[in-house]
C-alpha cells in the first residue's frame, strides 16, 4: 500500500475477448504502463525474455517470432496443446517480468518508481509496469497472416528508426531466423514445423524459411 504519492486514478479496464482455438496462433501484443519506454535496460529485457521461455515450457507455447520495443512486446506464439489458455500464458509472464523489475526498482528506490504508481481506490495504491489490461490478442489462422506478422516484429525496430537494420536490433526474432545466429541470443526461437488450422495441406516443414517473407529479406534487408 501506498497512501501518501501522487497517484493517478485506475482507467477504465479495455475488455478484450480471446479465442482458444485449436489450431490457430496467436500475436500477442502489450505495452508498458502508459506507454512509458521502460524495457531500454538490457538487465529487464533479459527479465522479460527469461519470463517469456518459463511461460513457453510450462504452457507448451512454440514461439514463432517475437520483438521488444521499448515501450511494447509483441510475441508470435503457437499452442502446441490442443486445450490452452493464451490469457493464463500471457498473465504468467507478465506478472514474472513485473514482480522482478518492481522489486528491483523499490530496493533502489528509484525515481521512476513515482511515474508507475496508480490510485486503486481512495487510501490505496500500487505500482504498475504494464498497462492495465491483457492488450492485444490476435488469431492467426494461416501461414501468410503469421509471416506478415513475423516481419511486422522484424521491421518495427527500423521503422521507428531506433537501427537502420533490423539485425542490428537484439531484442526481436530477426536474427535468430534470417541470420541463423543461435550464440548469445535472448530467446530460442522454435522452427514453425507445425500446421495451421486453415493450412490443413501445408507441409510439416520449416515454413518460416520458405516463405515470401524470407525471401524478401533475403532480397532487400540486408545490409
Amino acid at each position: 500500500m501506498i497512501g501518501s504519492m501522487n497517484a493517478s486514478r485506475e482507467p477504465h479496464r479495455k475488455r478484450v475477448r480471446t479465442f482458444n482455438v485449436p489450431g490457430h496462433a496467436h500475436f500477442l501484443t502489450f505495452s508498458c504502463y502508459r506507454r512509458i519506454p521502460l524495457l531500454t535496460n538490457d538487465t529487464w529485457r533479459t527479465w522479460l525474455a527469461q519470463a517469456v521461455k518459463t511461460a513457453c515450457a510450462e504452457h507448451d507455447m512454440a514461439l514463432w517470432a517475437y520483438v521488444f520495443m521499448p515501450e511494447h512486446v509483441h510475441l508470435l506464439v503457437k499452442p502446441r496443446r490442443t486445450v490452452y489458455e493464451v490469457s493464463a500464458f500471457r498473465k504468467q509472464l507478465k506478472q514474472s517480468a513485473s514482480k522482478r523489475i518492481l522489486n528491483a526498482l523499490k530496493k533502489r528506490n528509484a525515481a521512476i518508481l513515482k511515474r508507475l504508481v496508480v490510485q486503486e481506490r481512495p487510501g490505496k495504491a500500487c505500482f504498475r509496469f504494464w498497462q492495465e489490461g491483457p492488450g492485444h490478442d490476435k488469431n492467426i489462422w494461416s501461414l501468410e497472416k503469421a509471416w506478415e506478422k513475423a516481419v511486422y516484429c522484424h521491421l518495427n525496430p527500423v521503422k521507428r528508426k531506433l537501427v537502420k537494420f533490423a539485425g542490428l536490433w537484439r531484442w526481436s526474432s530477426f536474427r535468430w531466423l534470417e541470420l541463423g545466429k543461435r550464440d548469445g541470443e535472448p530467446l530460442t526461437v522454435n522452427a514453425w514445423d507445425e500446421r495451421l488450422r486453415d493450412d490443413p495441406d501445408s507441409p510439416a516443414l520449416d515454413a518460416y524459411s520458405r516463405s515470401q517473407w524470407h525471401q524478401f529479406f533475403e532480397r532487400t534487408a540486408r545490409p
